[in-house]
């Protein structure tokens, strides 16, 4: 017998303590009332019977007790036991098992449950077993068991997912476990398909020192293997008619088994409303177009889904294809609507206006919808309508800067062109990106040109290539001279070095200065092919404008905030609610989603929500009785569909850099630790020195009892 602690066998010294409670036990005597005792002589009382011990069944079990613990924190075992020592060294099993959803084609994933049971049947007593289940990404779901009946059950448990492959983090999470085992042999059982796409060669992947990868290839499934390519969607706009929406679905066939007269259907808030059928040559593809559809409400459910019938589950019903979860694409569809933008300026100037509303009347993705104002109109209503404000060189007073600033602060977007008439209140100067200063005069000699773009900015960023729009032939006669704040981002400059236009965030919007007028009065830009797209950037930029894709893939993440404030063009009151949401998965499920606490003086954090599901996620904003303000579709990766394999030693080879644990017949020595961890004696012995405390103490108050 073998301690791993022994300094705590120095306890057994408390042994003596209950042997010296026997010996100085005083024994209970009857007391008798005595008028006055100042007559008599004190006596010693001693007696020789008091200090021999006479409850000798007691006393066993405290000093058995004391013992047991004592023995317990020692941490006892035996030294080269059959049972921590086994044949070729104790193992550290981690069986990584791939749950992607190409593991559903045919029996695949029976075939894989079954390998990964028999690789760990050969586990001994002395074994421990861990479970991990990836996809893209991975997560433990058994930590070193020594039971093989439970590590099966946990496999039989399992079920293929909507991920894609992806073997680095499986392997890295493989190898953090078998970084923390004390036993002398660690191995990975890889249980997998082994798709091409799955792995990208990571130069840092290094299973630990002495850890081997044994990979298990799951083969023998066979079947049609088609899936549905993301749908095309055709935007059809007749004028006084409701926008109408062409779907054309592809079908890809990566089987080398022609596919015939498959049904296709195409669903709006589940329900079909029409069938088509298509065929597919082996290893090719094949496209439908469904008659277009009038989408009236925000937020339409639409599903293209190969098969006759809807399916229970994921496989259609009667459904030839071996590989279903790809048989379904998921999308949103929303009819446009476009951007409200008010333009304020002063009456009786319709000619200052006249190219900015052209310029806005043109746009097409977005479209946007301007208004014109007076300033005396800003207002509360006017404010709530709009997505951006452009103040187009006109006096704002205290009051009205006042709204303008919460209206920028809760989301929306405010544009102001400089010119003579131009005033801003001294008392938010501060909260401008640049401060007013002077008109300059360039009437006389050379007038100034626009120089220093930031091309890497969403506004520039579309004049960045060559022959795609040169901002240097526009002249400037006069500007108004800007003190751009330190925190202001500066995008364009005149050719003297002076801001032209300037930036900052505020809240949840935008504010930009133009240090010039938008028609002809100051400068000729509204006469150069630049000024359209110059003003739909602006425009896109300053309203937080995100076309908002129509689907996702399972694992990417949904910027709900960005997605909430695109959504208030089609959305009423989206796109700047604020509070908690509540997520309503594909699998019905429900979870708040909360926003972390900004940083005092920092702009609100955004809200980020990962698809871990395939089908539509609806977002709603607490307390609100509407509809939801989000939903996104959320499909499988279809590079998953391709069954391509590798060859599992290319892997091994980029892995198990760390050397090998030697032959299987070689006796390695367990270490201590391993081997005491192996046997868990102290777990016994402590269980029985607590069963000793619990009859000792129920023999002590009987004693108690009897003696008085």
């Amino acid at each position: 017998m073998s301690f791993l602690t022994p300094l705590f066998l120095l306890a057994l010294g408390a042994l003596a303590v209950p042997v010296l409670i026997h010996l100085t036990q005083r024994e209970r005597k009857s007391v008798v009332e005595f008028p006055s005792l100042m007559f008599l002589r004190k006596i010693p009382y001693e007696s020789v019977q008091r200090r021999r011990i006479r409850d000798w069944l007691l006393l066993a079990l405290r000093l058995a007790a004391l013992a047991l613990i004592v023995g317990a924190f020692a941490r006892p075992f035996l030294r080269g036991s059959e049972l921590a020592a086994a044949p070729g060294g104790a193992r550290d099993i981690v069986v990584v098992l791939d749950r992607s959803y190409s593991m559903g084609y045919g029996d695949t994933w029976q075939r894989a449950q079954q390998a990964a049971a028999q690789a760990i049947a050969s586990a001994t007593a002395a074994d421990r077993i861990s479970l991990v289940l990836f996809a893209d990404g991975a997560e433990v779901a058994l930590r070193s068991t020594p039971e093989t009946s439970r590590a099966v059950a946990e496999i039989n448990a399992a079920s293929p997912g909507p991920g894609s492959t992806k073997y680095g983090p499986a392997l890295k999470l493989a190898g953090s476990l078998l970084a923390e085992s004390l036993l002398p042999r660690k191995e990975v059982i890889l249980v997998s398909d082994f798709q091409r796409g799955g792995w990208q060669p990571d130069d840092t992947l290094r299973l630990p020192g002495g850890a081997t990868l044994t990979t298990v290839p799951v083969e023998g499934a066979s079947g049609i293997n088609l899936a549905l390519t993301p749908v095309a969607l055709q935007r059809i706009r007749t004028a006084g008619q409701p926008e109408r929406v062409g779907v054309t679905a592809s079908v890809l066939n990566r089987s080398a088994t022609p596919a015939a007269n498959v049904p296709i259907q195409l669903e709006m808030d589940g329900r079909v409303v029409q069938t088509l059928s298509v065929s597919v040559l082996p290893n090719s593809s094949a496209s439908m177009t469904f008659a277009p559809l009038t989408v009236t409400a925000a937020n339409t459910h639409a599903s293209v889904r190969l098969g006759s019938d809807k399916p229970e589950g994921l496989s259609p019903r009667g459904s030839v294809d071996a590989l279903a979860r790809d048989n379904v694409f998921h999308f949103v569809i929303t009819p446009s609507a476009p951007v409200p933008v008010t333009v304020v300026a002063q009456t009786g100037r319709a000619e200052a206006n006249l190219y900015l509303s052209r310029a806005l009347a043109i746009g097409d993705t977005p479209r946007f919808e301007a208004t014109l104002q007076s300033a005396d109109a800003l207002a509360g209503d006017t404010l709530a309508r709009a997505r951006l404000l452009v103040l187009n060189d006109v006096p704002i007073g205290d009051a009205a800067a006042a709204r303008l600033v919460t209206f920028v602060e809760g989301g929306g977007g405010l544009l102001l062109a400089l010119g003579p008439r131009a005033i801003w209140p001294a008392s938010r100067d501060t909260w401008l990106p640049a401060r007013l200063l002077n008109p300059v005069d360039r009437t006389r000699g050379a007038a100034a040109k626009l120089s220093g773009l930031d091309y890497g900015h969403a506004v520039f960023e579309p004049f960045r290539a060559p022959r795609s729009g040169d901002f240097s032939t526009a002249r400037f006669y006069s500007y108004r001279g800007l003190a751009a704040a330190k925190d202001a981002t500066v995008l364009a400059r005149f050719d003297t070095g002076e801001p032209a236009l300037v930036e900052r965030v505020a809240g949840r919007g935008r504010v930009m200065v133009f240090a010039s007028t938008l028609d002809l009065s100051w400068n000729d830009l509204a006469l150069k092919p630049v000024f359209l797209p110059f003003v739909h950037q602006l425009g896109r930029h300053l309203s937080g404008f995100r076309e908002q894709p129509a689907w996702l893939h399972v694992g990417e993440v949904l910027d709900v905030t960005s997605a909430e404030i695109a959504a208030g063009a089609t959305v009423a009151g989206s796109g700047t609610a604020q509070g908690s949401r509540t997520v309503l998965s594909p699998s019905g499920q429900r979870r708040d989603l909360t926003a972390p606490q900004a940083a005092p003086g920092a702009p609100p954090p955004s809200l980020a929500l990962e698809l871990l599901e395939q089908g539509f996620y609806e977002i709603r904003v607490v307390g609100r009785d509407a509809g939801p303000g989000i939903v996104a579709a959320s499909n499988v990766n279809l590079a998953e569909s391709n069954l391509e394999r590798m060859d599992p030693q290319e892997l091994v080879a980029a892995v198990s850099g760390g050397g090998s644990s030697g032959p299987a017949g070689a006796q390695d020595v367990l270490p201590d630790e391993a081997q005491e961890l192996a046997q868990r004696f102290w777990w016994y012995l402590l269980f029985a020195g607590i069963l000793l405390l619990i009859a000792e103490t129920v023999l002590a108050q009987r004693l108690s009892r009897a003696a008085r």
